[in-house]
């Protein structure tokens, strides 16, 4: 990969069960549906040699349950694996900053996350996105030595693809 080429997966997680008083909205997991969205999706990116250095998660239970089965599928080693409560409730100027801050040792790098933050970052980056589906996945290049230098003018969409 040239060392001037930024790769910026964002993923939305699977879908997750129905939410109960019982159960904080940071703590509801994956259904059935979500867990087959997530292999589905997963194996779909490493047949077609997608493959992230770094996976990065929101701290929701759903977000982690997805980004652990899209890493166990990609064969991304565990130490390049991170959790953040960063990505759980964040808009999409702070995502922003968020991604301009990412570790430069990475070129590709993977976010799981939630909505509407996700699909209004992506639109800002391509007004053609209109929503991102639970489990769908979006890719944006940038030609740029430095995450910092990425933005909303320099991004390529490549790939957008959802169960």
């Amino acid at each position: 990969m040239k060392s001037d080429k930024r790769i910026l997966y964002l993923v939305r997680h699977a879908k997750s069960g129905k939410g109960t008083p019982e159960i904080a909205d940071i703590d509801r997991t994956l259904s059935d549906t979500g867990v087959e969205e997530a292999y589905d999706m997963a194996t779909r990116l490493f047949d077609m040699k997608e493959i992230p250095q770094l996976i990065i998660s929101s701290s929701a239970t759903r977000a982690i349950s997805t980004a652990l089965i899209f890493q166990r599928v990609l064969q991304v080693p565990f130490e390049q694996f991170r959790i953040t409560e960063a990505l759980y409730e964040m808009d999409i100027n702070d995502l922003y900053e968020f991604v301009a801050d990412l570790d430069d040792r990475y070129h590709s790098i993977m976010l799981f996350g939630h909505n509407p933050s996700l699909t209004l970052f992506a639109a800002k980056m391509d007004p053609s996105v209109m929503h991102i589906p639970t489990a769908g996945i979006i890719r944006f290049d940038f030609e740029v030595e430095k995450w910092r230098h990425s933005s909303y003018i320099n991004a390529d969409q490549r790939i957008f693809i959802a169960p």
